[in-house]
């Protein structure tokens, strides 16, 4: 029976000789996950602000229109 050979080290990168986009999609797929949690966050931190300025309050009386 013939020795087979084992696994030494993987490396993070690309091989210039190969078509493989093999690290790319996965760095893809982990910039769009992260996007993906970032911006409802975002939209909450934004949203809360506009609640929280006086101004918008002001404006939003004055032409009659009621928020929560």
């Amino acid at each position: 029976m013939a020795r087979r050979g084992r696994i030494l080290a993987i490396k993070w990168g690309m091989n210039p000789n190969s078509s493989s986009l093999g690290v790319d999609v996965t760095f893809l797929l982990v910039g769009s996950t992260v996007l993906a949690m970032i911006t409802p966050l975002v939209g909450a931190l934004l949203r809360g602000r506009l609640r929280a300025s006086p101004a918008a309050a002001g404006e939003a009386q004055g032409r009659g229109d009621v928020r929560p």
